[in-house]
């Protein structure tokens, strides 16, 4: 059933209204049915009263209008045959007949049920008085179906539920879409829209998320066109370079072309790595020989530290993303540790998966920057020995490059006690 011209609340309303109003007559009818056998036992036990009562009605003439004033007011309904005689209080009731073909007697009193209907009857100066009550026909049921009452509360609970879960259900569309939307996923869209007010929640959702979709995608192809008209301008600055004569000046303006290189490298690889799994390079490698010859490439700092042995596995790796990825997180620890504290590198196997880990003893991380460490374009701020050279990429990249190889980046950190980078691999049995 739909209601297009009322609102939520307007649905709401209604669907509560008539949800109490159902659950009051079926828990009434509940608390006040009576099972045949039940309702034998009473007239059992009042029969004396109940026959004086009938007998009353037929120990004279008999007064329609009196007879039909008393009905009403004990909401019954009363048939009197004598001879060819019918007096009727209502409408027709059965025949002396048909009550016989299942009653039950209770002394003078017979009990019976037509249909749905129960009736008790005798007769008294040859004359047969039949009465049914509105009240008994509505609480008293055969013996099995005196619970009914409850099974349709129970049923109304259900189906109320049922149809307030079908108009609330597009908030926990709109929750999960807008969870997706905050993970990055701007390309998630709620396909069906409810047929009322919450259908402008769901729309708006999918507005906002093509907006950011928008807004993003034209940062980054901003980013894109920037980086790719960066380098030519540096490939002929780097050539105008190696023309002039060699000095510190030229020294430095090589080394600074070449930091703006690395960054343009950096804007663009953290684009490629969007379509991860077309990218990636996958080979197999003996990781001993891939760390060591990381390692080496730090000329035996002094500070830097392997602890344990490095599991002699092969693993499968686009070599050079993942030198990346390692080298950016040592360099990271050298930069952001004391000039005294070393950094440790430890490798350990635990099942189908390789955990190499990074650990620094400096200023460490504010707790409320880490979950945004990795985000692009993002550096903690008020820790010492925090340098700004960089723009915020070397983390995000190392994060994506860990994605890609099926693994996790994570990390931990305290003030005063220092980071640790955790890079987490699958490992691929080799046969």
């Amino acid at each position: 059933m739909t209601l297009p011209h009322l609102n939520l609340y307007g649905r709401f309303f209604l669907l509560f209204t008539v949800t109490t109003i159902l659950l009051v007559v079926f828990i009434l009818l509940g608390s006040f049915s009576l099972s045949e056998k039940e309702a034998k036992k009473i007239v059992y036990d009042r029969h004396d009263a109940l026959y004086e009562i009938m007998a009353k009605l037929v120990a004279g003439p008999i007064d329609i209008k009196k007879l039909k004033v008393e009905a009403k007011k004990n909401r019954v309904e009363i048939q009197i045959t004598r001879g060819t005689q019918h007096w009727n209080t209502g409408g027709k009731l059965p025949t002396i007949t048909v009550l016989q073909e299942n009653s039950t007697p209770l002394g003078k009193i017979y009990f019976t049920k037509v249909g749905a209907k129960y009736f008790v009857y005798t007769i008294s100066n040859n004359t047969t008085i039949v009465v049914t009550s509105q009240i008994a026909n509505l609480i008293v049921y055969s013996n099995g179906l005196t619970l009914w009452p409850w099974f349709a509360a129970l049923c109304v609970l259900l189906i109320s539920y049922k149809v307030l879960n079908s108009q609330l259900k597009p908030i926990n569309t709109a929750i999960n879409s807008a969870i997706q939307i905050s993970q990055g996923n701007f390309k998630s869209r709620i396909e069906k829209h409810p047929k009322n007010d919450l259908s402008n929640l769901t729309r708006g959702l999918n507005t906002m998320a093509e907006s950011i979709e928008q807004l993003f995608s034209s940062k980054n192809e901003l980013l894109l066109s920037v980086s790719h008209e960066l380098r030519s301008p540096m490939a002929r600055m780097k050539v105008l370079l190696a023309l002039l004569t060699h000095n510190e000046t030229v020294s430095k303006l090589n080394s600074e072309i070449n930091k703006m290189d690395e960054i343009v490298e950096q804007l663009l690889e953290s684009e490629r790595l969007k379509d991860s799994h077309k990218l990636v390079n996958l080979e197999t490698y003996f990781l001993p020989n891939v760390l060591t010859g990381i390692l080496d490439s730090f000329d035996n700092n002094s500070a830097l530290r392997v602890e344990g042995t490095i599991p002699e596995i092969a693993i499968d790796i686009d070599f050079g993303r993942f030198k990346f990825l390692i080298r950016n997180l040592i360099e990271n620890a050298l930069t952001h540790s004391h000039s005294s504290s070393p950094v440790i590198l430890t490798c350990s196997k635990e099942s189908t998966e390789l955990f190499i880990r990074v650990r620094d003893f400096g200023s460490g991380i504010e707790a409320e920057f880490l979950p945004k460490i990795f985000d692009p374009f993002s550096q903690a701020t008020g820790v010492d020995n925090r340098n700004s050279q960089g723009v915020g990429l070397g983390l995000f990249l190392c994060k994506r490059i860990a994605l890609v190889h099926g693994g996790e980046l994570s990390v931990s950190s305290e003030i005063g006690k220092g980071s640790e980078f955790t890079v987490t691999l699958p490992i691929v049995e080799h046969g």
